[in-house]
């Protein structure tokens, strides 16, 4: 999911509806996750990648199309444009779905707002951002809450919930946050040229050359029976409301508020989510996993306070 890091800022507004726009962003994808659930149950991992990827391009192309003239787009970024497309919109997938795949959606909304974390060390890393010893600090307490998070097994009184593989799971959740992080910093400058709306755009509709090769070969090597309708509304949910809406929407918002204030409304995912992991899949919360998703959530704010 987007971060403030990656987008520019803009004029406050005190009107309601941008800010209205900008939770309903943050709900849609603090639903993504259950709703993978759900998909993952009626049809296989790359299946219900390439579905969600190729539906959204589907959807958004004639977007792209549209404002093509205002993307003046040269032949040097478009090198830049696909590997933006293959980390962040066929690596980066791979990995958290596959993540979620093995652990629960509540780990993986918890764990999802880290991004801004790993965002923030690469940029300090690789950028030569300036950094303070209080955003150190708050990196550091983000950290240990990931930790309490993946590394249950290692802490005493603990119940397996999952055992290894949700281990296994919520570290390749980590791993795809990482690489998201990449994809930030490596396309900061390519997206301080262009709108970033059009270049997440013109990245989704990209990586179908990808997917759909995938779909193709997954319908036809593994006689893949069609799924259920609780099956089809989740990748349906995931690729129009979760992908095409919550982008628009999120961006549309930005065009009031300024970017460093739309950060507190990501804050719902990890709030939300959890709550409807609960409800809806009956998952468990241990209070190791509540804490170590507080201090991810503190340092996060910690953090975009720095800005």
């Amino acid at each position: 999911m987007p971060i403030s890091s990656r987008l520019p800022s803009s004029s406050s507004s005190r009107h309601t509806l941008p800010w209205l726009i900008l939770i309903g962003a943050n709900i849609l994808w603090a639903t993504s996750y259950v709703a993978a659930k759900y998909a993952l149950a009626a049809m296989p991992l790359p299946l219900m990648l390439a579905l969600r990827m190729c539906l959204s391009g589907i959807v958004l192309l004639p977007f792209l199309i549209a404002r093509w003239d205002s993307l003046h787009l040269t032949w040097r970024d478009l090198p830049q444009l696909a590997l933006l497309s293959l980390i962040g919109f066929v690596v980066n997938k791979m990995l958290e779905f596959g993540g979620l795949s093995l652990t629960t959606a509540s780990d993986v909304a918890l764990l999802i707002t880290g991004e801004s974390i790993f965002t923030s060390a690469l940029s300090w890393i690789v950028l030569r951002e300036h950094v303070s010893r209080r955003a150190l600090g708050a990196l550091g307490l983000g950290f240990f809450g990931v930790y309490l998070i993946v590394e249950r097994s290692l802490l005493p009184n603990l119940p397996a919930n999952g055992g290894i593989w949700r281990i296994v799971g919520d570290l390749l959740v980590v791993s795809a946050l990482l690489v998201e992080a990449l994809y930030t910093v490596r396309g900061k400058a390519l997206l301080t040229r262009h709108s970033p709306l059009l270049i997440t755009t013109a990245s989704i509709v990209g990586s179908m050359i990808f997917w759909l090769p995938v779909a193709g070969w997954e319908f036809f090597s593994t006689g893949w029976r069609m799924p259920d309708m609780a099956g089809w509304f989740s990748v349906l949910w995931l690729a129009i409301p979760c992908t095409c809406l919550a982008y628009l929407a999120w961006f549309q918002g930005l065009t009031k508020v300024k970017a460093s204030a739309a950060a507190s409304t990501l804050f719902i995912q990890p709030l939300l989510g959890p709550l409807l992991g609960v409800l809806l899949l009956h998952e468990e919360l241990t209070p190791y996993t509540i804490f170590g998703g507080i201090l991810i959530i503190v340092s996060v704010y910690l953090i975009s306070k720095q800005e």
